[in-house]
Formats: C-alpha cells, structure tokens, sequence
C-alpha cells in the first residue's frame, strides 16, 4: 500500500523538521514541493518565459527534469 502524506504550515513552523523525523521513522520519501517549485521558476527565468504564456509554461512542465537524490 502507498499513501501521501501533506505537512503545510507558515515558514519556519517546523515542517521540514517533522518531516525528516516521520519520514525516517516510518521508512518514507520525503519530497521536497519547495524546491521542486523553485526549480521550475528557476527554468521560466532561465528560458525567460512569462507567467502569462501558458502555452510555454506547458510545453516547460512537460519536458523538464528534475532529479530528486535521496541523501545518504
């Protein structure tokens, strides 16, 4: 069985914290959205595209690559 599990909260409350405690814990995954966010804005601004051109956006999230590495 697989399951997905969300921690939200303001910066700075925790979250990154709790979730490396509960992932190694429990044995799970732990992603990252922050970063997964911030590397596809880093690639609009590096192709220079706007927020407004949706068709480019598009066409950027069907063919980046984001590698997620666990840390060993």
């Amino acid at each position: 069985m697989s399951f997905i599990v969300a921690i939200d909260g303001p910066a700075g409350s925790g979250k990154g914290t709790i979730t490396k405690l509960v992932g190694e814990k429990l044995g799970l995954v732990n992603i990252d959205t922050g970063a997964t966010f911030r590397c596809v804005a880093l690639n609009m601004l590096e192709e220079n595209i706007k927020l407004e051109d949706e068709e480019k956006i598009e066409k950027m999230l069907k063919n980046i690559k984001i590698d997620m590495t666990p840390k060993r």
